[in-house]
């Protein structure tokens, strides 16, 4: 090994040739100048890599980010396609009252503002002002989704008969919404989880996954045949069954996620019935912003919400086993 040209020292084992000490030791002694001469120029290395690495990083950023994009898209479909498709839905875009169908808009801001909270969130954000802005993502692509399905499919033309295009698309947005932003956190690669959990956030969900069902279902006539059909019978019956239903799917048929009860009493009452009776509450409330109870009395109004949480209830069990 070659240093730099200097006197060698006596005793030492190097030797001067040409000018220069050369090392003529042999193992793990020899060369540890030089050894650690590369060393010190590592650091500057590093920092010239570390340097470009945001630049290598923008692009995988970006790229991310529009899978997250695709990802949310594909779910607001999923959750939205069935409501996307039924005729008694688009009627009711011309129909319904402006002041519930921004009611409804609220809500379902709200809505995802909680499953971005509870369930996680695509991009990974944290703090109330990430939350917000996921929820946007949210918002923004279920709107685009049905905008897109309800113009291709001749439904609506957002150029010429834009007010009714609005509200048509303002009520898709409700399980579109929620399938977005189930996308973008659960379903990528690297999902993200989210920050609280609980007892009232179970509920929240069960609330979400009865918002899905619920809103599908609620705007076509059958809701309406099959309550007129029933008798007081019949509508006790159909609660006992929902109610057994829903507790079976989440605690005795072995679905994936299944839970186990270490107080089945207790589970059954603070959660079951407690979901139920969210599954009947979320019922009424879609009912009456699409008009079903607009000159119904009260039997018939009772009836049509026992219908419809039927599915409503197993869509917030469903919630309890996903999420």
């Amino acid at each position: 090994m070659v240093g730099t040209p200097a006197t060698c020292a006596s005793g030492s084992r190097r030797v001067e040739r040409d000018g220069f000490c050369v090392d003529t030791r042999h193992g793990p002694e020899a060369g540890t100048t030089d050894v650690s001469s590369r060393r010190a120029e590592r650091p500057g290395r590093a920092a010239t890599a570390a340097g470009t690495r945001p630049a290598d990083s923008a692009p995988t950023e970006r790229r991310e980010t529009l899978r997250g994009v695709g990802r949310a898209f594909g779910g607001a479909l999923l959750f939205a396609l069935p409501m996307l498709m039924t005729m008694e839905l688009w009627r009711l875009g011309h129909t319904v009252d402006r002041w519930r169908l921004a009611l409804l808009v609220v809500a379902t801001a709200l809505l995802v503002l909680g499953l971005v909270r509870i369930v996680g969130a695509g991009t990974g954000g944290t703090g109330f002002t990430g939350h917000l802005v996921d929820t946007g993502i949210a918002l923004l692509v279920a709107a685009v989704a049905a905008a897109v399905v309800l113009t291709v499919l001749a439904v609506v033309n957002p150029v010429r008969d834009w007010h009714d295009a609005v509200s048509v698309i303002a009520i898709e947005t409700l399980p579109a919404a929620i399938g977005a932003s189930y996308a973008r956190s659960q379903l990528g690669e690297g999902s993200h989880k989210g920050e609280v959990s609980g007892y009232p956030h179970e509920l929240f969900l069960m609330a979400a996954g009865a918002v899905v069902l619920a809103a599908n279902i609620a705007p076509t006539e059958e809701v309406v045949l099959l309550a007129a059909m029933m008798s007081e019978f019949h509508t006790v019956a159909l609660i006992l069954v929902s109610v057994a239903m829903m507790h079976a799917f989440v605690y005795s048929v072995g679905f994936k996620g299944q839970e186990n009860a270490d107080r089945p009493v207790r589970a059954f009452l603070t959660l079951t019935v407690v979901g139920y009776v969210i599954a009947m509450a979320i019922s009424a409330y879609v009912l009456w912003t699409f008009g079903r109870f607009d000159g119904a009395g009260l039997a018939a109004a009772v009836s049509e919400t026992v219908v419809l949480a039927l599915p409503a209830s197993l869509g917030a069990a469903a919630a309890r086993l996903i999420l």
